[in-house]
């Protein structure tokens, strides 16, 4: 696990004892430029690389102009939205199912690969989506999704209860427990996730929240969502409808500061991460 490291400075701002991250996709090479820079300047501590199937060829420069940052990396493993969706693998996908596992299979070869290149110790994955009223057969297709592609590096992020109108399975802390079973022992918290659950349910963020102090919570992923919204968006983290509790998620990231946290937007593009991460700095100020 990546723990953070006391300077005295970030940018013009003090220095604190965080470990703060940010997502690159592939192909983005302005946005990775920018987080060399970054890097360099010891604004962000680390990388989230998102891996997308690629033809072999673009897979490989991918990864080479990752690790020509030189910046510590965390994986974060395709899911529903590249095909790869591993609860219910031909849930909401017209493909023939040969060619969904002969996907599947390249996806996750990437993502151990990568992992293995780029000396990641993080593999952040979904468990996936699936149809309504099977959620005991998503738990167990699960179960055997990890039968064939365990690593010990994967850590299972907690999902939103629906996206789309379609269920998602792993939403809460007991749930990502069970689904772990005796494999998997990470896990990474998306705080927007959490939220989008707790206004599903109409449950309490701050006591769900707690309830993620019993696992081995080894990552953090951070947006914003609208006020009172179900539907995960990335907003960033001063987006005036932004709804997320910043004080409890920031009382949360003081008390876990050698958790590492990984700002993850949909609006991929070097403007938006510079600023955000400018705004977190001034939020774990605020906040102190």
């Amino acid at each position: 696990m990546m723990t953070a490291t006391p300077r005295t400075r970030r940018g013009d701002l003090p220095l604190a004892d965080y470990n703060l991250g940010c997502t690159v996709q592939p192909g983005d090479e302005a946005t990775l430029a920018l987080f060399a820079d970054l890097s360099e300047h010891d604004m962000i501590d680390h990388i989230q690389v998102q891996i997308v199937p690629l033809p072999r060829q673009a897979f490989e420069e991918y990864l080479t102009a990752v690790a020509a940052t030189g910046i510590p990396a965390t994986i974060h493993a395709p899911h529903h939205s590249h095909g790869v969706n591993p609860c219910a693998p031909t849930a909401y996908d017209d493909r023939p199912p040969q060619e969904i596992e002969a996907h599947i299979e390249q996806a996750m070869t990437q993502t151990f690969e990568a992992a293995d290149t780029l000396g990641a110790e993080t593999i952040v994955i979904h468990a996936g989506r699936y149809l309504p009223g099977e959620h005991t057969a998503a738990r167990d297709g699960f179960h055997r999704f990890l039968d064939r592609y365990f690593d010990p590096r994967l850590t299972l992020e907690n999902l939103p209860a629906v996206y789309r109108g379609y269920p998602l399975l792993g939403n809460d802390a007991r749930e990502l427990e069970n689904l772990a079973g005796r494999k998997i022992t990470q896990f990474c918290l998306d705080f927007p996730h959490l939220a989008c659950t707790t206004n599903y349910r109409g449950l309490s963020f701050a006591e769900e929240l707690e309830g993620f102090e019993s696992l081995n919570v080894t990552l953090h992923h951070l947006s914003n969502i609208r006020r009172g919204s179900i539907t995960d968006e990335h907003l960033e983290l001063d987006h005036p409808d932004g709804g997320l509790d910043l004080a409890v998620v920031f009382a949360w990231l003081r008390r876990h500061k050698t958790i590492p946290t990984t700002l993850e937007y949909k609006q991929d593009s070097p403007a938006v991460y510079a600023r955000q991460v400018q705004g977190f700095a001034r939020l774990w100020e605020d906040h102190a």
